[in-house]
């Protein structure tokens, strides 16, 4: 098990959690849905005397993504689910609603297809597609610590509203509900939690409430 230090950053109109994942030994970091604000990020990385090596995406929405080109001048490289690939590479109908839309980037160096254990530019790290709240949203787990983005909440879950699916969501819920143990949830809005209180707590959950 690598020791982390993990970060918050809370970037962006709508209070998105941009979190940095930084090797105490390497300095190495990852840096996941970098949303907005890339001062504020890149002032976080030299307070952890950490450098860019991986940007992580947990889906494709405007308030995850903006920072992405600036922050990948650095040469890390951006990965994404396929599913939500084209977020990067186009406008969508949220570009007319913000100040300020840096997209068209370019295209993601990795995309994922499929669950499964990665590893990228020295992190490793295990992939969970979790489609509901957009088709190529993920969960990404380094040891015990879960990266929802807007799949899990504390005491909630994301909208369906843009480009979202109910069934899609429900499976999802289910599938990280029936996971072997407890893990740190770090969503992508609002304070962390773990899977065992939503298990408990969460009202979105209660039917699927372990017994």
């Amino acid at each position: 098990m690598t020791d982390y230090e993990i970060r918050r950053v809370t970037v962006g109109t709508l209070s998105t959690n941009c979190y940095i994942i930084a090797n105490k030994e390497t300095g190495d970091a990852c840096v996941i849905d970098p949303g907005d604000n890339l001062t504020l990020i890149q002032d976080a990385l030299h307070r952890m005397k950490a450098h860019c090596r991986l940007i992580l995406l947990t889906h494709g929405h405007f308030d995850h993504i903006l920072a992405v080109g600036d922050l990948r001048s650095e040469r890390a490289p951006v990965c994404i689910h396929r599913a939500d690939a084209h977020c990067l590479t186009e406008r969508d109908m949220f570009s007319p609603l913000i100040p300020y839309d840096p997209r068209p980037f370019e295209e993601a160096d990795y995309v994922f297809d499929k669950e499964g254990s990665y590893t990228v530019a020295g992190f490793t790290f295990y992939v969970l597609h979790t489609p509901g709240h957009t088709k190529g949203s993920v969960c990404y787990q380094f040891d015990d610590n879960l990266f929802t983005g807007d799949t899990l909440f504390k005491g909630g879950i994301g909208t369906l509203d843009f480009g979202g699916d109910a069934d899609d969501m429900r499976a999802s819920l289910q599938m990280l509900c029936k996971l072997p143990c407890d893990y740190t949830v770090y969503p992508g809005h609002d304070e962390k939690t773990t899977l065992s209180d939503e298990i408990a707590t969460n009202p979105f959950l209660r039917e699927f409430k372990r017994r």
